[in-house]
């Protein structure tokens, strides 16, 4: 009977061994925002994020504890840094400290796709492992969840979070449907610096894709092409809409007034119809664009998309995944 006891009790011991064994060499793999495949021996536990959007994803996939670096400007974002209390500064997201992030011991480096660290190679040679993951394309944004969600072993807050997106998306479809191309509204859509166009393929032109509507600049054959005043005239746009950031001592809705203001605009149809709009960076890229869509599909079809708004899609979006960020200025005017 002892000998039974005994061996059962090894018997347990080596189980746990094995299951703990298997937990620990359980690889995970999954595509970048490239399309390459990306090979880890266990899901990452430590991450540093050169990319705020990545940042914000894993924060909403419940991972901010394991975020141990970010870049300055990140750090500026008070209502997520509430849930990155391990996060250290990596410096500049295009020249980050290649010591301060060894320092940190990372199993992975998130970094934009699109833009690169200028010292990439640099970090590469130090054996750092770059994962690009852009999270910030509305197209390409449930690609990425999901690839973090296997990453870092959340698959099914991923799931969530996806769902929540294409729900909203698809409201904004079906709300739309029957608006035939010829009907599209045109607007003149401006980025952070006066007179850059936001072209084909920017983050802004997708949602207005998805939102019916037509962007003026798209033609032009940049992602962000400069334009002139005279242009802008030439094309009497019935809308503008300027994208901005929140800045202290600037609220969006002064942004609003210098364009409403600005000299040689006074004949445009969007000035005589004040319908001018500023949208804050936020809503247009990341994990909170559903409600820029859903601003957008408000500022375009009013009468359709009457009795939704970003705001309800904000509160959603912070009841669920990353709280704190339901209030802020975030677009002006109200819709």
């Amino acid at each position: 009977m002892k000998n039974k006891k005994i061996f059962n009790i090894f018997a347990i011991i080596l189980l746990v061994l094995v299951s703990v064994a298997s937990i620990c060499s359980a690889s995970v793999e999954f595509t970048d925002s490239s399309g390459e495949i990306i090979t880890l021996t266990y899901p990452a536990e430590r991450i540093v994020c050169l990319n705020s959007d990545a940042a914000e994803a894993l924060v909403a996939l419940g991972a901010g504890n394991k975020v141990v670096g970010l870049t300055e400007s990140t750090l500026e974002d008070t209502a997520l840094m509430r849930h990155l209390p391990k996060a250290k500064s990596v410096g500049d997201w295009q020249t980050p400290g290649v010591e301060r992030i060894l320092a940190l011991k990372p199993d992975a480096v998130i970094t934009y796709s699109s833009s690169k660290p200028k010292n990439a190679d640099q970090l590469t040679n130090a054996g750092i492992n770059l994962i690009y993951l852009d999270c910030y394309k509305f197209n390409s944004l449930e690609h990425d969840i999901q690839s973090i969600g296997t990453m870092i072993g959340a698959e099914e807050k991923a799931k969530a979070y996806i769902a929540f997106l294409k729900r909203w998306k698809n409201e904004v479809v079906s709300r739309t449907a029957n608006i035939s191309a010829d009907k599209f509204p045109a607007a003149y859509i401006e980025g952070y610096t006066d007179y850059t166009a936001q072209g084909k393929d920017s983050g802004i032109d997708i949602l207005m894709g998805i939102a019916k509507g037509k962007n003026l600049a798209a033609d032009l054959g940049e992602q962000w092409p400069k334009v002139t005043p005279e242009w802008v005239i030439s094309e009497n746009p019935g809308i503008i809409i300027k994208t901005a950031s929140s800045k202290p001592g600037k609220a969006l809705a002064q942004v609003r007034d210098s364009v409403l203001n600005r000299t040689g605009f006074e004949s445009l149809d969007a000035i005589k119809r004040k319908q001018v709009y500023v949208l804050n960076g936020d809503l247009i890229f990341g994990p909170r664009s559903p409600a820029g869509l859903v601003y957008l599909a408000k500022v375009l079809h009013p009468d359709e998309c009457k009795d939704i708004s970003p705001a309800e899609v904000l509160k959603e979006y912070a009841a669920e995944f990353v709280t704190g960020v339901e209030t802020g200025d975030y677009y002006s005017p109200e819709v």
